[in-house]
């Protein structure tokens, strides 16, 4: 008899095991990995998470969907996470096992899968691992996700958006989504920071432009006219709200005389990447000035009445304050370069938290 109780439930995780006890085990364990130490409990037997992974495919579509809510809480823990990596099935990685779940359209469960991947991508010190792993199947996934009726069987694979926002923290991942093959990937994520349908979808897309807004050598990219990227990451900020002809001739014509219907987007988080993203945005003086020229003042002015999140707000006065200087007042070509001493940096961030804390 095995030494360890949870080893001694894998005869009742095997394909051909009973049905009720498979029912019964898996129950047992989803209530285990509802804690930190039932994680680590399950994460010391390696043929308990072999036999879970193995059961992903069950035929029974219930044994199925809890072997994947097993793993969706497992690898909601970063170590769950980052050990998931290094289990294999009989001549698949964990990776290849989901990836050709997603694949499937038949799958009923391919949003757990899609959780899942999104919780392995997550922790930074996996991210390229799962890159290679990942690679060979990058633009069949784009693909898969910018048709949302890909799955036939309900699923909405929302989750593969944030998958892409983690594997964005590669630079590998970075050049691919700018390059052409044949076709510029960020191209097709950027509606999706407007999908109205799912703030998982938008935060994810949103949070992938993000990323590559903090690496200055793509701004160039990411602010060309056929990119159109202002668009999108204006809109989340704008409401119904009507601008003077002379200011609303500046903006993205796709923002100009929106309906009365227009609402800004409900998610603080999604408004706060947005903010980010333009201030990463204002780095050197040729961005700076696409920025102005396309009106990004304007929308943030009228942002700024609205919004009640003090740390929004802050996000928000720190680009105006760029923006609304002379370039001889910004005083440089590239803010990355400024070097800010110590003793300022506790400063502002004293300055920081006081006004946080006088606006809520």
């Amino acid at each position: 008899m095995a030494n360890d109780p949870l080893d001694e439930m894998v005869q009742f995780l095997q394909p051909e095991a009973r049905i009720d006890l498979k029912h019964i085990s898996l129950d047992h364990l989803l209530g285990l990995s509802g804690s930190e130490d039932g994680i680590k409990a399950l994460l010391k037997s390696e043929k308990l998470i072999r036999s879970i992974i193995e059961l992903t495919n069950d035929r029974v579509n219930e044994i199925a969907r809890n072997s994947l809510l097993l793993l969706v809480n497992l690898t909601a823990n970063a170590k769950g996470a980052s050990e998931l990596l290094n289990y294999k099935t009989i001549n698949k990685n964990i990776i290849e096992v989901l990836v050709g779940y997603v694949k499937d359209q038949q799958k009923q469960d391919a949003d757990a899968v899609c959780m899942i991947l999104s919780n392995i991508t997550r922790p930074e010190n996996s991210v390229e691992l799962c890159v290679d792993y990942l690679m060979p199947d990058l633009n069949d996934l784009l693909n898969i996700f910018v048709n949302t009726s890909y799955n036939k069987k309900g699923s909405k694979l929302h989750y593969l958006s944030p998958m892409f926002s983690n594997l964005s923290c590669s630079p590998r991942i970075r050049n691919w989504l700018t390059k052409e093959n044949p076709h510029v990937p960020l191209l097709k994520l950027l509606p999706f920071c407007n999908y109205e349908e799912s703030v998982i979808r938008r935060g994810g897309a949103i949070g992938t432009v993000r990323n590559l807004s903090f690496d200055t050598d793509y701004h160039e990219f990411l602010l060309r006219n056929d990119i159109d990227l202002l668009t999108y990451l204006l809109s989340p900020l704008m409401g119904n709200e009507e601008y003077p002809d002379d200011e609303m001739d500046k903006l993205p014509i796709a923002l100009q005389y929106l309906p009365k219907e227009k609402k800004r987007d409900a998610d603080v988080d999604i408004r706060k990447m947005v903010i980010e993203t333009l201030n990463k945005l204002c780095a050197q003086r040729k961005s700076r000035e696409i920025l102005r020229e396309n009106g990004v003042y304007y929308v943030l002015r009228e942002y700024h009445k609205w919004e009640k999140d003090p740390n929004a707000l802050l996000a928000c006065e720190n680009v105006v304050d760029i923006l609304i200087q002379k370039e001889h007042e910004v005083g440089a070509e590239d803010l990355t370069t400024v070097e800010v001493p110590d003793d300022m940096k506790e400063k502002f961030k004293k300055m920081d938290e006081e006004y946080i804390n006088s606006v809520q």
